[in-house]
Formats: C-alpha cells, structure tokens, sequence
C-alpha cells in the first residue's frame, strides 16, 4: 500500500514527466501554488484539482514563491527576474535588460526575504542584495558592504531566524545577517573546517530549539542547550547524502528530502541507545521518481507535507500514515566458521559442531582457537525486502546495540573472540521500522586452552604461591644485603667526607699561609737586595731560604689538594729532557757542598727531545732529589742518569735517581707511594716529611702515562726510576695564551728601567689586609703617588673619582672582590684605559684564566717578588706611554695598536669618524665632538689625555694635521689649499702648528717625503 500521494501539473503519460516542481506556498483559501519548469500552478488538496495561474506569465522557471506582508505575491524565476502578483496583475521587475546573449545569467532571482521594517532582500547573481520592490533593482550588494561575503555567490534560500535577522544558505556554506545593526556572523560551531566549505541546502529549528542543516554531506544537528553536533548521514539510513528540504511534522517528527527519496527521522526511544531513528521511503511508497530539489517543500496549516522533485511532487499528512504493525520474528539461517558455513553433522577440525540446523540450535560450543565467527539471519520481510531493518549484540562483548538496514538477510561478524560464554541476540523490523518484540538467540560457548583450565589454574595458584614464598626470602636476603652495603658505603662516605675536611683545611690553611709568607718573602727580598752589609746579607738568606721551603711545602699542598680534585692537567711542551735534568740538578750543587755529598748526572744519550710538563717534572726531580739528599748522610753519594729505552713496544725515558743513604725496609716498599704514608728507617725517625710527596711523584708519572718503580736496601740505599713516555703528544696541551704572557709576567729577567717621566705617576692599591696594604703603599710611595682601598667598593668609587694610572688589586676581598672590580671597570668607559694588576693567593689555572677573561693586564701570584712586581708596573706604564708616542709620530691612524680594549678603540675609532666629516669645517670645535661621541667635555678630556696624551682640541688638530702631511705626500695640491680642506682658516696658522707637529714646515715635508698616489685616507 503506498504512503504517499503524488501530484503533476501536467498530463502524466509516463513516470517521466519532468516538470521540475521548485517551490510551493499556502494561499488563504488553503489552496497550494506550485512553481516549477512550466509556470506557476493552484493545486487544490480538497478535491485533487490542479490549475495553471497567469498562463502568459510567468513563463519561465519558476524558483520561489513568496507572500509579503502586502499580501503581494512574488515568484523568482531562473531568467526573467521577479514577477508581483497583485489584486489580479502580473508586473515583471527586471534587474537588468542588457542583451541576454552576452549576459543569460544576469537576472537569475533566488529567494526573497522581508523584514520587520518592510525592506526587501533578494538572492540574485553574485549573492544578496538589497531589492528595491518599485523598480526591481538591487540598491547595493551585501558583500560590497562585507567583503567577506564575496564568496557566498550562490545563495538558495532564506531561513527567517527573526524579524530582523535571516539565515543565508548556499553553495559556499552559510552566514546570519541582522538587517537592523547591518552585521554579519557565523556561528562557532560552523566554522569548523568539517562544517565549513560545505554546500547547504535548507535549514530548520525544531519545537525543541534543536536546528537542523541540510547539506550535501548530510543533516547536521546542533543542540545549543549541551552545545553537541550530530552528522546523519547515509550509514545512519539516509537514503543519500545530499538533504534538499526539511521539515517538521505536528507530532515532532523531522521528514528530509534527498536526491533518492524521503526519510522519516524521530529520537529513538529503544534499546539500541543512539540519538535518533531514521526510516527511508522510495519509489515504491509512492514518491516522485526523481530528485527532491532544494527548499521545495511546505507545511500547510493542516498539517499536510509537500515535497516537489523532477517528476511531480508528493504529499501526505504523516498522521494519516498506515504503517505496516505485523511483529517480525527473524530466524538464523547460517552459521560460518572462519568464513566456512557449517554443516549439520559435518565435522569440523576434528569434531562436530552443529547437530542439526542453526535455526534450531540454542548453543554452540568451539575450541579456543575458532575464534573467527559470522552469524547470519533473516528478518522474512516479504513485503518490502530492500527495507529490513535489524539491530543486534554480543552479550557479554557489544556495549552498544548495532543496527543495520539489509536488502533481505543481514550479517554479524567477531573475530578474535577470548574463551568464554556469549550470547548473541537479533531483533528485526519491516519497511515502516516497526521492530518485532520477540528477538533470535543463540548461545556461543567458547572453550578455554587447557592452559587457561580450572585444574590448570590451580597448579598456577600453587607455584605462584611457592614462587612468592620464594621471592620474599630473596627479597629479604637481598635488604639484609643492601643494609649491610648500605652500612659500608655510609662508612667510606664518611671516611671520605673526613678526607675532604682533611683536604680543606690543608687547602685553607695553605692559601691562607701565601699571604703571610708574602709579608714575609716579598720585604725579605727587597731588604736583601738593598742592604751593603755582607754580614746582615749572610743572616737574611738563610731566613729567606727557609721561607722559600715553607713556601715549596704549601704548594705541595696545594698540588696535592689539586690531584685529588681531578683539576691537574697536562701542559705539554717540546724540549730536550737532557738539558732539563741537567739544569735541575745544578740547583742542588749548593746543598750537595754543605752536606758534603757527591752529586752526579750521567746522561746516557747526548739529546733527548721530547714532549713533557716541565713544571710537573721539576717536581717531581725536585721531591726525588730532596728524599736523597734527606735520606744520605755525609761523604754519601747521590747520582741521577738518563737514558732511553723501550718496553711493549713504546719508547721512554728512563731517569734514575739513587743514593746510597739509609734506604726502605723491604715491607715498606709497597706502599711508599701511598699518601700519608711515612717509613721509620733506622737512624731516622718516623714522621719526617708530609707523606705526599712520593704520592704526588707517581701521580705525575701516571699523568703522563708513565709508571715509577723504586729498588731499595736497608743500609744501602735507594733508586727511584722515572718512565716517561717520548711519544707524547702536545697539539692540544700547549699553554693557553693567558697563561703564556702570565709566565712571562712572572719569570722574565728582572732588570733596571729607567724612569718613565718626569712627575709621579698615580697608582691605586685595593687591598683587604692591612699589613700587606701598609707595605705595598710604603714601598710604592717611594716613587709614585698611591691612593689605596679596602676592598673593590671603595676600589671602584677611588678609580672613578681619582682616576689613577694604574690599579694593583688583590683577588680574594669582602664585599666585591678583584674579578668583579676589574670587570666593572674595564666595562666602564671612564676607566676602560686603566692598566689592572691581580695579585692572589690562587694560582690555578681556572684562576688565571678568569682573571685574564675579566680584562686583566696581568696576573701575579702570591708570595712574589717585590722587584718583579716593579718592573711589571713599570713596564705597564712604559707601554702606554709608548702607544701615545707612536700615535703622534705616525701620520696613518689605527687605534687599533694604541688601545688596550674594545671599548677604547670603538670609542676613539668614533671621534676619529666624526673628526674626518668634519675635516674641512673649520667651526667644528670640542664641544661638536663631545656630542658627537655622547660624553661631558671633562670626561672626554679626561679620556683623550689617558689613551693619546692629548686634549681633544689637540687630538682635532693632530687629525687635520696629519690628513694634511697625508695631501702633501699624496698629491700635488697647494700648501694653501691643502690647510683650507683641513679646517685651517690661515695659512700662517697652518705652518706653525705642522711645524710643531712634524718638525718641518709643508713645503719642507713634502720635499723630503715626496708624491704618491692620490686619495689616501686616513685609518
């Protein structure tokens, strides 16, 4: 029985009629215009009546029929604009009337819409506009005013949201436009990219608030309550993606258009848990048999649905549906085992599983390993085969219901099910989706492996309890072992941290000995030096002998604090060995006289060149040699050799140092290199010496990648045997820069210069210790003026206001120390020009090498030599002194050479460019040039002085001067021209001050220095 009435406009002598029904509208009589592709129609529901309105017009495809509030009807057509239907006439509004040939598209009319205030808004080519009813003309287009509507073209229909807001929908998606605030929005949820660039076809809100998009993707559904989107699409039951009209009958239910037939869509209520329910209807219903188009759908006031499509429209009133209520039971009809049906009595893998048919059978039982199943089953829907609906679940497996549509039977399919009891239940329903009461059901039992059986998991509890049993006493033996552990590392932790306390307050102790031995050794060798009595002489060298020692003790000290501390590293070096050794032993030959010892170096190879760390050999030489010369007594003999040999392979040297002293006993031999480790000889106490020497020495050797052995006999003596390898390499070892001018610093020959100028030069001394304080400004007053300071914050305030000549700075001081001072003040364009000596108690490397980095000039360790402390100074002094000179002798300027710092030579590279773009401008005076580099004409002056010993108003002359020696040896131009492109107003003024700057008047110096080429510049 079909469910749907169909109409025409035309005789129908086929299914085909094509008579496109595009749009419908309710007139007050109850009676429905129809458009489509032959005009405008009145279709009479009462009676079934059908007439054709205004035969001569409109006669073109009618798109949309509309009714004002006028009572003015108005029909949108595909060519001919809009037609207005009042009190019986037909007037033809024509946007446009240029020839159609070279414009068809020029008056296609879409939609009309009016709002509350009576103005009219019409989809016409290129998008909405808005219409002027008395002309027919559009006023202005809306995306002229919003240019982001530029790309909604194509426009179908108009969804009134209010009376002054209306929703636009089109081929490129959709927007709102408020007619009053003349604004244009999208809502959020729509602009998400799966819902943008979508064509949309109609729209509708429900009773519920709920809207509802046809697109051609689908329905969307949005629910602004929970702020949730649903897409319905052709996997839900849509008969095709593409929904052309929607609308909502009197008891709630959404009816929807597509390209392939109507749906029916309603909130599901049943057992199968999704959101809504969806029964499609086709041709054989009674439907048109073509396309549903777009918007082409109505509701009359009684309730009946129209829907037009390409061949006629439809229309019913959904209450008076007859539906199909018969109870469907569905059967099974197969069952498949990895895709193999099963046979009743036919054996599977071995066994059989069916014993009689399917529809029968209320359980099967499988392997664990049949695991792959497919159940089918028929709904026995006679009356509409293609339209069964069927919902199904895997107890025990499915947590939803799934439902299907099937065209006859329906399938179910779960692989990899796990061992275990299932029961699978089936409802169906006919072609209305009325759903049976009574389901299908069938019981799967699938079997456990007969590792996964009840006697096997018993065994599993047994061993499982035994393994636990097991595993705790391990456990506990292992706690118990790990406390233990535990108990022995917090004690060598303990042991360690002891160690560390010992080595930090060695280290203390030491650092805090260099400063006292300072004030010892460094007035010491400066009353040594000075005094004429030979008998005072004789009495201070021993004293000052002694110190040296206590002094080589806390470097030892220092040395070994430092192997500990993994800091020491190699500093490898090319030189002969032979040479070395040679030199070292002479330093005994002294001490050798006194005690009345015979000492000797036999060296077996003439020269030995190689790479080696000569400090750390020197102390290593130095410790062998003092054990000996410690252990021998007189007429003893002490005899040092080298020669080179080979073992496994790689050559060495082999240095020996043996005497014929008291020697180790033979127990003690073992651990001699051990530190702390001190042997009782016989005829020597126990507890000389640090016990570290011997440890530093194999320490050394290993850094080297060499090993030390010693031979000994009580009562005859001992040999110490060094064997360091030759084939060392020294690429990466060098000493760095820093360190290099430091040595040099330290250990260049100490001689007389003489003094660097008349009047006192300033010198400032920051120093925390008083006494040290006391004697650095007494022995330096002796020829320079001094200003000193407690620590670097009083440092710093004394440079800035004082400005001295040079800085003599200690490292370690409270509140700021040396580093910190020589960085601020080496950034501080004031007083970057300052020479910066560091005097420290540190002498590691790390140090230096942070001192040098913090802008340092130089870097001298305490104790020091008080005469290489003058001579640095002196030297400092000299060479700026030399830098100023070679400034004004020189007519080519690079501050480059006269500079000691970046930011002196940008600063004087500064003055020296505005100077030459001023070189002609005899105006340009201090003050310019004070703006010019941003700084107070005191503090420049004060600056020039310090770096080129000239004022600026000298260095302005200096630079004319010297471009103008430049000219005259350049070019050929005149002495007067050349003073007048160097800012000399008079010649006269010109040839003094050349005269006082060369020594020579221009003409004499271009004589003397010749021509060149032209166009020199200077710098």
């Amino acid at each position: 029985m079909q469910k749907f009435s169909l109409g025409h406009t035309v005789n129908r002598y086929s299914s085909v009629t094509s008579e496109s029904i595009r749009c419908f509208l309710e007139d007050a009589d109850g009676s429905v215009l129809i458009g489509g592709v032959f005009g405008l129609f009145r279709f009479r529901p009462s009676t079934g009546a059908m007439e054709q309105v205004f035969k001569a017009e409109p006669n073109d495809i009618c798109l949309s029929v509309f009714k004002d509030k006028g009572r003015r009807i108005w029909v949108g057509t595909f060519l001919h604009g809009f037609y207005c239907i009042e009190g019986g006439q037909v007037r033809n509004l024509l946007r446009s009337t240029v020839n159609w040939e070279q414009d068809p598209n020029q008056n296609i009319s879409r939609a009309l819409y009016e709002d509350s205030e009576g103005r009219y808004w019409a989809s016409v080519t290129g998008g909405v506009g808005r219409f002027d009813p008395a002309t027919g003309k559009i006023t202005y287009m809306l995306h002229d005013r919003h240019p982001e509507l530029r790309s909604y073209a194509v426009v179908h229909a108009f969804y009134p949201v209010d009376g002054h807001t209306f929703a636009a929908l089109g081929n490129s998606g959709i927007y709102y436009y408020d007619t009053q605030k003349d604004s244009v929005w999208i809502p959020a949820f729509l602009k998400e990219q799966r819902y943008a660039d979508t064509k949309y076809f109609c729209m509708l809100k429900d009773r519920h608030g709920v809207e509802w998009f046809g697109t051609e993707d689908g329905i969307l559904v949005f629910d602004p309550r929970h702020k949730e989107a649903t897409v319905l699409t052709e996997s839900d039951g849509l008969p095709n993606n593409a929904v052309t009209a929607l609308l909502e009958d009197n008891e709630g239910m959404v009816w929807a258009s597509t390209l392939n037939g109507l749906c029916k869509i309603a909130p599901r209520e049943d057992p199968a848990g999704k959101g809504f329910s969806v029964v499609s209807y086709g041709e054989t219903d009674g439907l048109q048999g073509g396309k549903f188009y777009e918007n082409a759908a109505l509701k009359t006031r009684s309730g009946l649905l129209f829907f037009g499509g390409a061949h006629g429209f439809n229309y019913f009133n959904p209450s008076e549906i007859r539906y199909d209520r018969s109870d469907n039971h569905p059967v099974f009809t197969r069952f498949y085992l990895f895709n193999n049906p099963l046979k009743v009595n036919e054996a599977y893998n071995g066994h059989v599983i069916l014993t009689q048919t399917v529809d029968r059978t209320s359980e099967i039982r499988l392997r664990h390993d049949e695991n792959f199943v497919m159940i089918e089953f028929s709904g026995l829907n006679y009356v509409n085969p293609s339209h069964t609906y069927y919902k199904y679940k895997l107890l025990n497996y499915d947590k939803e219901w799934n439902e299907v549509v099937a065209d006859g039977s329906g399938r179910a399919t779960y692989t990899g099910l796990q061992p275990g009891e299932y029961k699978f239940v089936v409802y169906t329903a006919n072609g209305d989706k009325i759903w049976g009461k009574t389901p299908a059901e069938i019981t799967i039992t699938i079997a456990p492996p007969f590792w996964a059986t009840a006697w096997a998991i018993a065994v599993y509890v047994v061993l499982a309890a035994g393994l636990m049993v097991w595993s705790w006493r391990r456990f506990r033996r292992r706690a118990q072992l790990k406390i233990r552990m535990a108990q022995e590392a917090n004690e060598r932790k303990q042991r360690e941290e002891l160690d560390q306390m010992k080595f930090r307050f060695f280290t203390n102790i030491s650092h805090e000995f260099r400063t006292p031995l300072t004030l010892i050794l460094t007035p010491l060798g400066a009353l040594i030096h000075d005094t004429g009595e030979p008998e005072l002489k004789k009495k201070l060298e021993p004293i000052y002998n002694n110190a040296r020692r206590l002094l080589n003790l806390v470097n030892q000290l220092l040395d070994f604090r430092k192997l500990e501390m993994k800091g020491e590293r190699l500093r490898l070096k090319m030189n002969d060995m032979v040479s070395f050794l040679e030199e070292a032993v002479r330093q005994f030959t002294e001490l050798a006289a006194s005690r009345e010892i015979e000492l000797s170096f036999e060296p077996k190879v003439e020269r030995l060149f190689m790479n080696y760390d000569s400090d750390k050999m020197y102390k290593m030489l130095n410790n062998l040699l003092s054990n000996a010369f410690k252990f021998t007594s007189a007429h003893g003999q002490v005899r040092v050799t080298v020669e080179k040999v080979s073992e496994d392979g790689r050559p060495y040297a082999a240095i020996r140092v043996e005497d014929t002293g008291c020697g180790i006993a033979e127990k003690d031999l073992p651990f001699v290199f051990d530190r702390f480790y001190q042997t009782a000889t016989e005829g020597q106490p126990a507890g000389q010496g640090s016990g570290i020497g011997l440890h530093l020495v194999r320490e050394y050797v290993k850094l080297h990648e060499g090993k030390v052995t010693v031979e000994s006999r009580t009562g005859e003596g001992t040999a110490f045997t060094l064997y360091i390898p030759t084939d060392l390499h020294g690429g990466g070892a060098a000493p760095a820069a820093e360190e290099k001018a430091e040595y040099r610093d330290e250990e260049s020959e100490i001689h007389d210069m003489p003094p660097t100028e008349t009047g006192r030069k300033k010198i400032l001394v920051v120093e925390d210790h008083d006494e040290f304080r006391h004697f650095l400004v007494e022995q330096l007053q002796k020829d320079f003026c001094v200003v000193e300071a407690r620590d670097g914050v009083e440092g710093e305030q004394a440079a800035r206001t004082e400005l001295p000549d040079l800085i003599v700075s200690d490292l370690m001081m409270p509140r700021m120390d040396g580093m910190e001072l020589c960085r601020r003040l080496k950034g501080d364009i004031q007083t970057s020009h300052i020479p910066f000596i560091l005097l420290t108690a540190r002498s590691s490397d790390d140090s230096r090498i942070g001192g040098y980095e913090a802008g340092a000039d130089s870097y001298i360790s305490k104790p020091f030599n008080w005469e290489m402390l003058q001579v640095r100074i002196r030297q400092l002094i000299e060479q700026k002194e030399r830098r100023q000179k070679m400034f004004r002798k020189s007519i080519d300027v690079s501050f480059e050479a006269i500079t000691t710092t970046s930011i002196d030579e940008k600063l004087m590279e500064k003055a020296l460019e505005s100077v030459k773009k001023n070189i002609s401008n005899p105006e340009y005076s201090v003050g310019d040039l004070s703006l010019d580099v941003g700084m107070s004409k005191t503090q420049l002056n004060r600056k020039m002085q310090a770096i080129v010993n000239l004022t600026p108003l000298q260095f302005i002359r200096s630079i004319r001067l010297k471009r103008a020696a430049q000219l005259l040896k350049a070019t050929t131009c005149s002495v007067n021209e050349i003073a007048d492109l160097t800012g000399f107003n008079t010649i006269k003024y010109f040839n003094l001050h050349f005269k006082e700057e060369f020594g020579m008047t221009p003409t004499q110096f271009r004589e003397k220095e010749g021509k060149a080429q032209n166009d020199v510049t200077i710098g």
